[in-house]
């Protein structure tokens, strides 16, 4: 019985993660970033090619725009996810806080071997702003320590 409530309660790591998604997610909204919601109008776009069932392209019509809503929240879906984590629910958390920053560690190697190729280095940090940088790289050590 011990084990059990245990583990249901929040750890100190928790509300430290959750502390840090609620920094990176203010900076993401004060800085305008949010999710790539180009991927999932995609998606919406290309599930009539794949999918000639109508209830089917329902289903994953409804999907993408779920995702696409919570992409587009940006910050708060960063806190969102934050808190999910403090509440135990680590595996959701992490994928809420993805979707809400959208720079993962593979977009963010790939925008690192764009800097290195083109050498625009303002050009790329314009894009963001400091605030925003400050905000995604939060918001992946936010993920990377939650466990």
């Amino acid at each position: 019985m011990k084990n059990e409530v245990s583990e249901q309660m929040p750890n100190t790591k928790n509300l430290t993660v959750f502390i840090l998604s609620i920094i990176s997610g203010i900076l993401l909204i004060v800085s305008g970033i949010h999710g790539s919601i180009g991927v999932y109008e995609t998606i919406l776009s290309t599930v009539a090619l794949f999918f000639k069932h109508a209830l089917a392209q329902s289903i994953i019509g409804s999907v993408a725009l779920i995702l696409i809503l919570l992409a587009s929240l940006g910050g708060f879906s960063v806190i969102l996810g934050g808190y999910l984590i403090y509440k135990n629910r680590i595996r959701t958390g992490k994928f809420m806080i993805g979707l809400g920053a959208s720079v993962g560690l593979p977009g963010l190697i790939l925008i690192l071997l764009t800097l290195t190729a083109t050498q625009q280095f303002s050009l790329i940090i314009a894009q963001y702003g400091i605030i925003g940088w400050t905000g995604i790289a939060l918001s992946l050590i936010t993920r990377a320590v939650a466990k």
